[in-house]
């Protein structure tokens, strides 16, 4: 009996270590696991987020296809007399990327970045703005447009910023573009131009309509030291070109936001009187 108690300690001894080596490689393989699995999923989240950039990237470039034949079709024969080749070409220059990790290399190797579709944007809007100015055939009967601002400004903009109104319930002779909220005039002639703005409580917004590069208007409102919201209306009647740009900006930094709210709304309107 006493020699069989110290083989019984021994065997559960080595029994005891024995389970517990076996527990510390499990548990190390399950960490192992993790590891792979949390890898694994950021690896898929990288692909899922560069194929919606790729998809959205995509459909940029569609749409600058087919406004491009659209706008070719309609002026083909003055963009040939133009001269300008550019104007009617696309090119998005490829990138390369001299990583070791073939899928990165090949997925670069094809990627149109953000500012090679905005550069290209840029030039899509000049061509448009060169057709835009071109002697038309027929004057529209009614040039009118109305837009306002659907919600308060995120925060203080910048001097210079352009309000872009993109809410148009009227836009007769589709010279307002909501993108930019920039007017091409569609007609030369004699235009009405107004604008109505709000600024906040301890606010000021400072406002100046814009015939091209020219102030031809100016109004602020100044709630600068007060609780109470501020509201403000400039008109302008004038002479504009056919291809002139007006649009209402900033003259100086605002103080806090451009409030526009369905009781009070931040509009902008013109339409030719003659």
């Amino acid at each position: 009996m006493a020699v069989g108690l110290p083989w019984f300690f021994l065997c559960l001894f080595a029994l005891h270590g024995a389970l517990g080596y076996s527990k510390t490689s499990l548990e190390e393989k399950i960490e192992n696991f993790e590891k792979k699995l949390e890898l694994m999923y950021d690896i898929v989240t990288e692909i899922t987020s560069e194929n919606g950039d790729l998809k959205t990237r995509l459909k940029a470039l569609e749409d600058l296809v087919i406004e491009g034949k659209h706008c070719r079709n309609r002026q083909r024969e003055p963009l040939r007399e133009s001269g300008n080749s550019n104007a009617a070409q696309l090119t998005f220059p490829h990138r390369t990327n001299s990583s070791n990790n073939q899928r990165n290399k090949i997925i670069d190797e094809r990627k149109i970045t953000e500012s090679d579709i905005k550069n290209n944007i840029s030039l899509e809007r000049k061509r448009k703005d060169y057709v835009t100015i071109l002697p038309s055939t027929s004057t529209p009967s009614v040039i009118a447009f109305h837009a306002y601002l659907s919600k308060d400004s995120s925060g203080p903009l910048g001097a210079h910023h352009i309000l872009q109104f993109d809410v148009v319930p009227l836009n007769r002779g589709n010279g307002y573009n909501v993108f930019d909220g920039i007017f091409i005039v569609p007609a030369t002639g004699t235009y009405v131009f107004t604008w109505s703005f709000m600024s906040e409580g301890h606010g000021r917004v400072d406002t100046q309509l814009m015939k091209n590069a020219d102030i031809i208007g100016t109004r602020y409102a100044d709630s600068l030291f007060s609780t109470v919201w501020d509201f403000a209306t400039g008109t302008v009647v004038t002479e504009v070109n056919q291809g002139d740009h007006v649009y209402v900006r900033l003259g100086l930094a605002s103080t806090r936001r451009v409030r526009s709210i369905p009781e009070s709304r931040t509009t902008f309107s013109g339409w030719l009187l003659s």
